[in-house]
Parts: C-alpha cells; sequence; structure tokens
C-alpha cells in the first residue's frame, strides 16, 4: 500500500463516509469484535494478576521479611552474646526477636491447634500491624490484672469457642484474648502451610508457657535494619562475619515470599500459555472475521470506487471502522480482565496480607492491549489490502469479487500476528518454560491441522450414492479450509480434555493414594518421658493404629569428605540442604524406609554412628556409600560414614529427615518425639486428642484431616478455575470456526439455492449441514481429544507428580463437545446459509 496523500484520503469526504457508514459497518463486525474481546480477555486477566502478586510481592519484601537482613535458626535461640554482638555492629541499627512454633491453645475444656508467635517490644521493624481497636500492639500484649494478653486471628474464636475478653491457655500460661488479629505483615515468612490460627504473645512471657523444652520444634528469628550510611552489601557482609559454626539461614528482603513468588512465577506462565493459546485462536477468527466483513462489503467498496474514490480513501474508511471495532472488542475484553482481577486480588492480598495497588493492572494491561492491538493490526492489514485490491466491474456484477491480499501484505499480517505471540510468550515469568509449552502447542495444532487435511482427503474419495451424503462429502473435501476447522475448535477440546485428566488424577490421588498413606493425627513435641504413656494410650484403643513414632532432631551440614560444603555443593538447586539447620533422626535399625543403594546398619550398631542420607542430600552432593559427611547436631561436630540412600515421599505429612543416623550416641541427647497415627473412624481421633490434652499438655496435636479437607479444598478451587479457562478457550474455538464458517456462508447460500433449485428440500440441506458439522466435530474431538490426553499426561506426571488416572469423562467429554461446539458454531455462521423460498432464490441469483 502506498502512502497515502492528503488529495487521496480527502479528510472531509472521509469523515461524511465514517459517519454514515461506521454504525452499520460495526454491527457487521460483531464477530471481529467477539474474537478480540476474548482473546483481550484472558490475555489482560493473567497478565494483571500475575504483575499484580509480583508487584505487591516485591513492594512488601522488606515487611515480609521484617527487616533489612533475617536470620533464622531452628530449637534453640543464638546465645545472648552472639545477639549482643550483632546488635553492636556499626551497620546494625535495630534488632528484633521473634520466635514461631506450633502449639495448642486451650479455652475451657476445648483444645485447638495454633501457630504461636511471640515478638518483642521492636516488632515489627517494617509494615504496620493491624489489630482491632487500632490500638498499640505492645498495649495489647501488657500484663493486665495479673494477665499478659494475646492478640488472636478471629476464626480461634470460633473454635475454642471464646470472645474477645476471655482467658485461653496456652502451654502451662493463661493470657487474656485482648484484640483480633486483621493484618501481619509478615505473615508469608512463616514458611509452609498453617496448621491452626495465629496467636501473638510477647516475648517475655513465652518462657513461662514452658513450650520450649528439649527438642521444642521453635523458629528463632532476628531481624535487622541497616544503619542509613551502610552499603546493603557491606552490611549483609558484616553480620555474615559473625556466622557460628552451627551455621543459621540468613534472607535478605529479595529472598522474603520466594515460594509464593515461585509458584505465582509457574502459575502465571502456565495460566500465560493459555492466554497464548486464546490469542493464536482470536487473531486468527478475528483475521477471518475482517475478511468476511470485507468480502461482505465487496459491492459497497466497487460503488465507492466507481463513484471516484481513491483506493487510499477505501482503505482509510474500511481501516477506521475495523478501528474502531477493535477498539471495542479491546475495552470489552480488557473491562472483563478487570473486573476479574480487581476482586481476585483483593482475595488473595487478604489471604496473603499483602498490600497492593489497583496502579499495578494499569501496566499489564496496556502491554496486553499493546500486544493484542500488533497482531490484530496484522489481520487488519490483509483485510484492507484485498479491499483496495477489489475490482470494481467484478463486484458489480456478481456481488462477489475475488478478493485476495498481496502477497507481501499477507506476510506482513502474519509476521505481526508471530510477533505478537512472540512478545506474549518473552512478557511470561519463565518464558523458557513458556516457550516449551507453546512448542508443545504448536505440534497439537499441527497434529489437529493434519488430522482434519487427512480426514478431508480420505472424504474426498468417497462417492455416496444419497443426496444428504453427497452435500456432507462435497462441504468437507477441501483439505485446507477441514484442517483450519479442526484446528479451531480441536485446541479448545484439547484444553478441556487435558484439564479433566488432571482434575481426575489429582482426585483419584487425593482420595486413594494420598488416604492411605497420609496419618490422621500428628503429635510434635512429646518428651521422652511421655513416649511410653502416649503408646499405651493409643495401644489401647483398637480404633487406632498405623503409629510411628521418631526421635526429631536438627542438624546443619559442614563438609562432606572433608570439603566445606558450601564448595562440595555439585547441584545449585538443592542448595537448600545447607541452609540452616536441618531434620535429623536416629534409628537403632531399619526403619522400612526404600534404600537407593547400600544396606541398613545392625540393631547393635555402637558408636561412632553411620548415616543414611536423603536422596535430595545425596543427589546435593553426589554421594554414594563410604563417603564421610560432616555435621552439627546440638553443637557438636560429628564425621560419619555414609552407608545407604534413602527414599522419600514428601507428600504423606508423616516426618522425613534429610538425615538419619544410627542411634548411639543420640539416643542419649536431648529431643523431642513425633508420633503420627491413623484411626479408622472420627470419634477415636477426637478422643485421643482429648486425653493427649490431659496426658502430656505440652504436646501439640494437628488434626490432619482438616488439613487435607483444606487442601482439597484448594484443588478443587484449582481445578474450577482451569475448567473455566479451558471454557474460555473452547468458546474462543467456536467463535473462529463461527468466523472462519462464515468466511464462505455466500458460496454455501448460493451452493443451498442452487440445490433448492433442482428440487432439495430445506430439510435435506439442514441434514446435510448438521451431517458436516457434526464429521468436523467428530474430526476435531478425535484428534483434539488424544491430543489433550498427552498434555493431561504430562500435566499429572510431569507437572503434578502422580499417577495418570484419568477416569472415563476426559474419554467421552471430547465427543461431546466437539458435537456440541461444532454444531453451534455451524449455527452461528452456516445455518443461515438455508434458502427461504424460491423468490430468495431468484433475487440471490439475479443479484
Amino acid at each position: 500500500m502506498k502512502a497515502f496523500r492528503d488529495r487521496d484520503l480527502h479528510l472531509p469526504t472521509l469523515w461524511t463516509l465514517l459517519r454514515a457508514e461506521a454504525a452499520s459497518g460495526i454491527m457487521g463486525l460483531r464477530l471481529f469484535i467477539a474474537c478480540t474481546a476474548i482473546a483481550a480477555l484472558l490475555l489482560g486477566a493473567v497478565w494483571m494478576l500475575g504483575n499484580a502478586l509480583a508487584t505487591a510481592l516485591e513492594r512488601n519484601g522488606y515487611a515480609i521479611l521484617g527487616g533489612d537482613l533475617a536470620i533464622t535458626v531452628v530449637n534453640q535461640p543464638l546465645k545472648d552474646d552472639l545477639v549482643g554482638r550483632l546488635a553492636a555492629l556499626p551497620a546494625v541499627a535495630d534488632v528484633s526477636r521473634v520466635v514461631e512454633l506450633r502449639s495448642t491453645a486451650r479455652g475451657g475444656e476445648t483444645r485447638t491447634p495454633i501457630e504461636l508467635k511471640a515478638v518483642d517490644g521492636a516488632y515489627p521493624l517494617y509494615g504496620r500491624i493491624g489489630i482491632s481497636g487500632d490500638r498499640p500492639l505492645e498495649e495489647a500484649l501488657a500484663r493486665r490484672g495479673g494477665l499478659p494478653g494475646a492478640v488472636v486471628e478471629e476464626t480461634l474464636l470460633a473454635r475454642l469457642p471464646i470472645s474477645p475478653g476471655d482467658p485461653i491457655r496456652v502451654g502451662e500460661r493463661e493470657f487474656e484474648v485482648r484484640a483480633i488479629l486483621e493484618a501481619e505483615p509478615d505473615r508469608l515468612s512463616a514458611g509452609g502451610f498453617l496448621v491452626g490460627p495465629r496467636v501473638l504473645i510477647s516475648l517475655e512471657e513465652l518462657p513461662g508457657t514452658e513450650l520450649l523444652g528439649p527438642g521444642a520444634l521453635a523458629d528463632f528469628r532476628y531481624r535487622l535494619t541497616k544503619a542509613e550510611d551502610v552499603d546493603r552489601t557491606d552490611f549483609r557482609a558484616a553480620v555474615a562475619d559473625l556466622t557460628p559454626e552451627r551455621g543459621w539461614e540468613m534472607e535478605t528482603p529479595g529472598d522474603a515470599g520466594d515460594r509464593v513468588r515461585r509458584t505465582v512465577a509457574r502459575t502465571t506462565t502456565f495460566l500465560g500459555v493459555a492466554g497464548i493459546v486464546a490469542l493464536a485462536i482470536g487473531l486468527a477468527g478475528a483475521w477471518a472475521a475482517a475478511t468476511v466483513w470485507v468480502g461482505r462489503r465487496a459491492r459497497t467498496i466497487a460503488l465507492y470506487r466507481l463513484s471516484g474514490a481513491t483506493p487510499a480513501l477505501v482503505i482509510a474508511l474500511h481501516g477506521t471502522i475495523l478501528g474502531l471495532a477493535a477498539l471495542g472488542g479491546l475495552a470489552l475484553g480488557f473491562g472483563a480482565s478487570a473486573l476479574v482481577a480487581v476482586p481476585l486480588m483483593d482475595l488473595v492480598g487478604a489471604q496473603l496480607h499483602l498490600n497492593w495497588t489497583a496502579g499495578a493492572l494499569f501496566w499489564p494491561g496496556l502491554q496486553a492491549a499493546a500486544t493484542l492491538s500488533i497482531g490484530i493490526a496484522g489481520a487488519g492489514v490483509a483485510a484492507l489490502s484485498a479491499a483496495a485490491r477489489t475490482p470494481p466491474g467484478q463486484a458489480m456484477r456478481s456481488g462477489e469479487a475475488g478478493m485476495s491480499p498481496r502477497p507481501r501484505h499477507a506476510a506482513i499480517g502474519i509476521g505481526a500476528a508471530l510477533l505478537a505471540l512472540a512478545l506474549a510468550v518473552a512478557s511470561l515469568p519463565i518464558p523458557m518454560l513458556a516457550a516449551l509449552a507453546a512448542v508443545g502447542l504448536v505440534l497439537a495444532c499441527a497434529l489437529l491441522a493434519a488430522g482434519g487435511w487427512a480426514a478431508a482427503r480420505l472424504i474426498a474419495r468417497r462417492r455416496p450414492k444419497g443426496f444428504v451424503g453427497l452435500l456432507i462429502v462435497q462441504g468437507l473435501s477441501q483439505p485446507g479450509a477441514s484442517a483450519v476447522k479442526a484446528l479451531a475448535i480441536g485446541i479448545g477440546i484439547a484444553g478441556v480434555t487435558a484439564v479433566l485428566g488432571a482434575q481426575g488424577s489429582l482426585e483419584r490421588s487425593l482420595r486413594g493414594e494420598i488416604p492411605a498413606k497420609v496419618p490422621d493425627l500428628v503429635m510434635i513435641d512429646v518428651q521422652p518421658d511421655q513416649v511410653e504413656a502416649l503408646r499405651d494410650r493409643i495401644a489401647e484403643d483398637p480404633a487406632l493404629g498405623g503409629l510411628q513414632a521418631d526421635p526429631f532432631m536438627r542438624t546443619s551440614i559442614l563438609r562432606v569428605n572433608g570439603v566445606p560444603a558450601e564448595e562440595a555443593l555439585v547441584r545449585a538447586d538443592k542448595s537448600w540442604v545447607i541452609e540452616g539447620d536441618r531434620s535429623f533422626s536416629w534409628s537403632a535399625g531399619p526403619t522400612g524406609s526404600e534404600l537407593l543403594a547400600g544396606e541398613w546398619w545392625t540393631p547393635d550398631r555402637g558408636a561412632p554412628p553411620v548415616i543414611a542420607p536423603e536422596e535430595d542430600l545425596a543427589q546435593a552432593f553426589d554421594l554414594k556409600p563410604g563417603d564421610e559427611v560432616t555435621y552439627s547436631v546440638l553443637g557438636r561436630t560429628f564425621t560419619s560414614e555414609v552407608v545407604a540412600i534413602r527414599k522419600e515421599y514428601h507428600r504423606t505429612f508423616r516426618p522425613d529427615y534429610l538425615l538419619l543416623a544410627s542411634a548411639d550416641p543420640f539416643r542419649d541427647a536431648p529431643h523431642s518425639w513425633i508420633f503420627t497415627l491413623q484411626g479408622s473412624d472420627g470419634a477415636a481421633i477426637d478422643r485421643v486428642i482429648a486425653d493427649t490434652g490431659r496426658i502430656a499438655p505440652n504436646v501439640t496435636a494437628i488434626d490432619v484431616r482438616r488439613i487435607v479437607a483444606q487442601v482439597r479444598q484448594v484443588i478443587d478451587g484449582a481445578v474450577l478455575g482451569s475448567l473455566g479457562i479451558a471454557g474460555i478457550l473452547l468458546v474462543a474455538g467456536a467463535l473462529g470456526l463461527a468466523a472462519i464458517v462464515a468466511a464462505d456462508v455466500d458460496a454455501r447460500r448460493r451452493e443451498a439455492l442452487a440445490f433448492a433449485l433442482v428440487g432439495a428440500s430445506r430439510r435435506e440441506i439442514a441434514l446435510a449441514r448438521l451431517g458436516e458439522a457434526l464429521t468436523l466435530g467428530s474430526i476435531a474431538a478425535a484428534i483434539g481429544g488424544a491430543a489433550g490426553l498427552i498434555g493431561g499426561w504430562w500435566l499429572t506426571t510431569e507437572g503434578l507428580h502422580v499417577a495418570w488416572a484419568p477416569g472415563w469423562l476426559p474419554f467421552v467429554m471430547p465427543v461431546v463437545l466437539g458435537a456440541l461446539a461444532a454444531v453451534s458454531a455451524g449455527a452461528a455462521g452456516g445455518m443461515s446459509a438455508l434458502p427461504r423460498g424460491r423468490g430468495q432464490m431468484a433475487r440471490h441469483l439475479a443479484g
């Protein structure tokens, strides 16, 4: 297309024509608007949510961490002199101490697990703690009337049940509930799942609870802020110089919420791939819809040209109308995206205690709009090129002109669409993962297109005897058109099938495999002198069983084969095994764990101890039987020979240990025990929880049944969301198919009128069109369903790491969806071609 000139355009004429044409022109672009809107909806929602969450995590990094630097040790606090030296560093401005552990709160005769958090007067160093009444936290936790205060989450009130002002007992100390916890800036620093409501108390009152006995599972956190004139690198180096031999875990604001950040990045990437699919389908549908619209205006364009309009004026007029329609589609799609993103971000922000601003949605929305606009512009270039090349005389004679863009302009359109897709892939948090998934989608698309093409070739060779069969074969005999139609609807079916297969496998894993392995109850902080009493209580109830009792300690890895652990590490992704204290246990003999290498020690094994590291630790250092590992337990250093490598199953809610050693000399060291057990009925579990409160009041009993129920709710919500996305893909595919079917609706109308002329009834023509649509749907269902099953298998085994057990629904649903989507799209785009009497036939053929 040549550059426009004022005399070619004649702007007053353009404005006059635009006012006359805009309304009717845009109404003819409903499919174009719908395809644009649905691509904008999914692409915009994913980008808005992902960016808003990532921005909130980044902006709240200091508040999540609780300082400029955080040090965490487990089981035993840092020595007072070391804490004093940290506070005395010139680079350090303030130090805040926090202790977190799991315990049990009692209100009357009712007990419930809690997440206990003891804070000092400096807490929080960053962010704002929100409690009911807007009073200072220190005031709410202070002693009053002889009782210290506690700030609790509202869910605790319902579980006990109690009200503000009532007493609760935590360990051996009674507290008065003073306020409700509404906002906790460092909530995400707590790490994994929470077993119960949060309870905040003063650090000064923690010793009185007597919960910090030998082997208590407590996290001691030290938050530090730097002096104003100190560089952050120098600040961290100064603190690191004081690292004790036992080690500690040191985090920066960039590490804060890292687990959530990784989850957000991966989730955004996977959802972004769905957005890319919607983008591709939407662009294909928009291209077809724009081409159909221009084709149906062939006679109008010819009238303009014969009346003296230049090609530039025709292009400008139709380009402006297309642009207005695209803006309408973008506004609808991104408006719906915002309506989805805002309440979801409010919900996520409340759950994660994150502050976020609506402004975080603007730039990703603008970026998505720009990306989509590039692809839409490419579709417009091809359609407008065809409009400029319309032969006026031929269009006036038949109402249909051979409208095809110049090859150069078609290449520009395809290039713009590919650029939009590439920008969408590059913008996701994990581009490589997105690219790999996109390659898989491309292969699925290629399979769908190839299947549609091959099926059309096979069908074209058939010679049916009946009239209806002949029409069906004729309608499907064009390989290119059949390939495009199969692709348009099949990709949505593939998405739905993949999600259904993954959902079925997840549900069977939860209800079958996991419940067989997951305990109903976990007891932590069991002291050695309480072990026998609890064993006896469990043994006397025949409804209880599956008891596993393990000593629990903590260790830190120092050296491997004499080389410092940091230098000996061979797997960077396993560096977490040397960050701070890790789980450690001892056993007199074989535990029943699966061995990947080596052999168990004998029950009479004495000192020195030998060890059986877990698979992750072995992979981190490429350990083999015969290697030596130096580690620290309770401040003492041991060097032991590796005699076996163990495999652990991490999704069972039973304790697993990075390092397992023979019993001597650890059996005589201070430690606690962890009990896990199962019950044949819920009442037995409830009874043992109540009795544990009397036998061992310091023990925290965690009801895993409630946690599993919460996990099920989360998974159900995720699956429902995935089904919604797959449904959007299916709708996008149906719209794309409708646009593609509409591309030849005029030819189909003339064809139907010709059939009517030779005596075919409307019923016969309708049956032929229905048979064609069902055949097309069956092709898309077979190929799309197969591609979806393969994708679902990959997602289940590689992404979710559960056994592939899809059930019957993913095999049946593609057939149903294929038939429904193809017939619906055919009705929207092709059933209007049915003749409505001989008068219409005569008028149209006389055109």
